[in-house]
């Protein structure tokens, strides 16, 4: 068993390293002070205490930072007791968990089960970092314990290269400890992190008690002019008792989300929390005829040939000139080109996958041809006009403002997503 442990110890170092390393930040310039003494092997983070202290004392001879994993118990008090945003529901959605729903609030991944620190979707991230302040005697035996779970929460503006986070400190299970002091500073790379939370100083925590008045922020480096980054947040914690005359300092770090930049959409840089799969939503009650058309592909192409599923995601060519040329081909060129049906106002042809998509730009004489009808009470029916075999794609018979509308629709989603050139991305489709 001394051999696994010593193993594992050291594959823990190692990856602590390759962690550090990675943001930038030096190993040795991360270590604690020690005071000359090293840290007991298999017992955290541990700085010595000063020898005739109040703490030395007691029998602590070390104070020591460990993690632990987040339990039900934190995330039903998380679930609780955070804050939401106005009009927003910390609460899963329709018992999906949080961390499997894209439009998920900040707030409502901080109460995902998820076994990981990090959860987050497109636009919204959540970190969970448990904690165990320890004192530890000469033979590194806990004499006292206090627990202690850091959540930071943040919702990105894809229009903006600045973010805040939101924190939350709670105080759990305290044993032969009174009360905790912790002090939180975060880095990052290709950023720039703002001050520590609280102003620099730290906040006092008696078992049970709570903080949510921290705050952290960052800015990227990224701009305009086709750039792009990302930025991986560590953050920094300093945690003391203020039972000891003489503060004895435990220092913890640990990491956080990744955050997207770039300044190649739209008309300004801007962020996403991760590069979780790109969406354009699209509502039947809103798109109409295009969104039915769009889903009947889905539903009824091949297999193989069923594209914008999360399975088979379309990719992104924003290129206008090719984009010119897939719609041609789809719907004018010969030998079968677009003929408009009397039946629909003001005919147009909508294709699927989109034009503007690498997957688009196939002949329309091998498409699947349908229109699209309304018969009332939220239903429509399709009519399929040629049903080709195995078609790798169809044209729709929609009506114009329909077609320009759900158009338009895809357009600012790719922005409001940052959907970059040749990205993956799904269609959904809803009611």
């Amino acid at each position: 068993m001394k051999h696994v442990r010593r193993l594992l110890e050291a594959m823990a170092s190692l990856a602590l390293t390759a962690a550090l390393l990675a943001l930038g930040i030096s190993p040795a310039a991360a270590a604690p002070p020690s005071a000359g003494r090293a840290a007991p092997k298999g017992h955290g983070t541990c700085t010595a205490t000063t020898p005739g202290s109040e703490l030395a004392r007691q029998g602590a001879a070390w104070t020591c930072i460990k993690e632990r994993p987040i339990t039900a118990g934190d995330l039903a008090r998380i679930r609780a007791r955070t804050a939401p945003a106005p009009g927003v529901a910390a609460a899963p959605r329709d018992g999906v968990d949080p961390g499997d729903d894209p439009d998920a609030s900040p707030e409502a991944l901080c109460t995902s089960a998820k076994r990981q620190d990090v959860v987050a979707n497109r636009h919204a991230y959540c970190m969970r970092h448990g904690i165990v302040y320890v004192l530890e005697n000469r033979a590194g035996e806990p004499i006292g314990t206090a627990e202690l779970l850091v959540t930071a929460r943040s919702a990105l503006d894809y229009k903006s290269v600045q973010w805040q986070e939101n924190i939350a400190v709670y105080a759990g299970k305290y044993d032969g400890v009174s009360s905790v002091r912790l002090a939180l500073s975060s880095s990052c790379t290709a950023c720039i992190p703002g001050p520590p939370a609280w102003g620099g100083g730290a906040i006092e925590l008696r078992a049970g008690e709570e903080d949510q008045t921290g705050h952290l922020s960052y800015e990227t480096t990224t701009r305009g002019g086709g750039e792009r980054s990302r930025s991986m947040i560590a953050y920094q914690s300093q945690t003391e008792s203020p039972d000891a005359e003489y503060p004895v300092i435990s220092y913890g770090q640990w990491a956080g989300a990744s955050v997207a930049c770039d300044g190649q959409v739209g008309q300004s840089p801007g962020c996403i929390a991760t590069d979780n799969l790109a969406r354009v939503v699209l509502s039947k009650s809103e798109y109409g005829a295009s969104a039915v058309a769009y889903e009947w592909a889905q539903n009824n192409l091949s297999d193989n040939n069923a594209m914008g599923t999360a399975k088979r995601p379309l990719t992104r060519d924003g290129d206008e000139a090719r984009a010119k040329s897939r719609s041609y081909y789809t719907c004018k060129a010969p030998p079968k080109p677009f003929v408009a049906d009397p039946t629909v106002v003001n005919d147009e042809c909508d294709e699927f996958p989109f034009a503007r998509t690498r997957q688009g730009g196939t002949l329309g004489s091998l498409c699947a041809e349908i229109i699209p009808r309304y018969v009332g009470g939220g239903a429509w029916r399709v009519d399929v006009v040629r049903d080709e075999p195995v078609a790798p794609c169809i044209r729709a018979h929609v009506p114009s403002d329909v077609n320009q509308k759900a158009g338009g629709s895809v357009g600012r989603q790719v922005q409001s997503e940052r959907i970059l050139q040749g990205e993956a991305y799904q269609v959904v489709i809803i009611p």
